[in-house]
């Protein structure tokens, strides 16, 4: 039987986000008032064109600023996880792709975990602090030893673990899973 599983998490913005955001739009508004008042006061036979240019402009900001909006989509499928990163609901990039029987670390994360500096990261989780954030430690042909971070849902949490290296598997199952989800709570 075939295993499959897509999620999608959104991104929650972050308060760098937020100001990146209304820093353009801002800039683009005063961009277009003071090409419309500067032409009207000195350049009167460019009016039309700054207008534009200035419509242009804002028009710009609320496009940049939907470059924002970031989703991540899991795709599992037969002990193949698949991350992909959404950009404005439009643009699609792979991050990677991980066979779960490969990796060398699974878990919980937590602040006071560390990567090592040789380590590349990938960030693939919700930022909201609500939902668990795990990390699968693995080698990837493109980055080298790797760390991915990401957001899984109760469900697919239960595909996946049957897919972990029989040791991984354990330690996961008795340090991190709840009582609830083993049966140990009657």
């Amino acid at each position: 039987m075939d295993v499959f599983m897509e999620q999608v998490v959104e991104k929650t913005p972050t308060a760098r986000d937020k100001m990146l955001e209304i820093l353009v739009k801002v800039s683009a508004f005063a961009l277009a008032f003071g090409l419309c008042f500067a032409s009207i006061a000195f350049f009167p036979y460019i009016a039309p064109l700054a207008l534009f240019a200035g419509i242009a402009a804002i028009w710009l900001s609320f496009r940049l600023s939907k470059k924002l909006q970031i989703e991540y989509e899991y795709a599992f499928t037969n002990g193949e996880l698949d991350v992909d990163k959404i950009v404005a609901k439009s643009k699609r990039k792979r991050l990677c792709s991980v066979h779960i029987g490969t990796i060398s670390a699974f878990g919980i994360w937590n602040d006071d975990m560390e990567v090592a500096a040789d380590t590349t990261m990938v960030i693939a989780s919700d930022n909201s602090g609500d939902i668990d954030e795990y990390y699968i430690d693995f080698n990837y042909k493109d980055y080298g030893s790797t760390t991915l971070f990401f957001s899984p849902s109760d469900k697919m949490l239960e595909l996946i673990v049957p897919y972990l290296p029989r040791e991984i598997r354990r330690e996961f199952q008795k340090t991190y899973r709840p009582a609830s989800r083993t049966g140990d709570d009657e």
